[in-house]
């Protein structure tokens, strides 16, 4: 992807994002499937599945060597009355809430998104903000009942 084209793909999907939120902040969720969920399914194969596995279960390739161990992220509506987090996960997700396992917040385990070189910082927030956010309304629609 090239900077013109992932900066045009990250403000149209902040603008997705704020314009998609339903009255106190929570997604507006489609009546058919967002067809952005396969690039978050993409994005989440890449960075979070040697952890979390697959299917998101903390069952990863290399999840056996982790201490804590990776978390279920198919559960987390679960432990939250029901309701997916969307924000905490999100938080936990880019990097604002430090997570031992996924290092420094200022370089997580999946630095390499948020090295990509750009003429602006605003445009790389932009970017990875956008990125994060298919990460977690894929997750979101992976959620066990």
């Amino acid at each position: 992807m090239t900077k013109s084209i992932g900066y045009r793909v990250a403000i149209a999907l902040v603008a997705t994002a704020t314009l998609g939120l339903l009255p106190g902040g929570k997604p507006a969720l489609a009546a058919d499937p967002d067809p952005r969920l396969e690039e978050g399914a993409a994005s989440y194969r890449k960075y979070c599945s040697a952890c979390h596995g697959l299917g998101g279960e903390g069952d990863g390739i290399v999840s056996g060597l982790m201490r804590p161990q990776p978390t279920d992220l198919t559960i987390a509506a679960r432990g939250n009355g029901g309701e997916y987090p969307f924000k905490k996960v999100m938080d936990q997700t880019d990097g604002t809430k430090a997570i031992r396992a996924h290092g420094d917040p200022d370089m997580p385990v999946w630095g390499e998104i948020l090295r990509e070189p750009t003429h602006q910082d605003g445009v790389r927030r932009a970017d990875v903000q956008g990125r994060t956010l298919l990460i977690v309304k894929y997750l979101e629609s992976v959620q066990k009942k």
